[in-house]
């Protein structure tokens, strides 16, 4: 296959994970290339506003005091290249949250 300039892709990948209620944890997603990359999350379907409790750090969503309720997913990393508007999506992660 011939990639065009405008090829990047997903060099890691959100995965879904075990965590303690009440605990902290970083979802991380990257590109093989970040230039010109913007990255969004997205929380069920809707993508995902920046909170004291949940935000991305760069590349990453960071969780603190994970919730049951609130944190199950899916979570899911967009990343746009704005020169281009080429975007991919990646898969879904999703946190199995465990009472203390």
């Amino acid at each position: 296959s011939v990639f065009g300039e405008d090829s990047f892709y997903f060099s890691t990948m959100p995965k879904s994970q075990d965590v303690v209620e009440g605990s902290d944890l970083t979802i991380k997603c990257d590109v093989s290339d970040r230039q010109h990359i913007v990255f969004q999350w997205m929380f069920r379907g809707k993508i995902l506003a920046n909170t004291s409790r949940r935000f991305q750090d760069n590349s990453n969503l960071r969780i603190l005091r994970v919730s049951q309720e609130d944190d199950d997913g899916p979570f899911t990393c967009i990343a746009t290249n704005v020169t281009t508007g080429f975007s991919l999506q990646s898969s879904n992660a999703r946190l199995n949250i465990q009472c203390k």
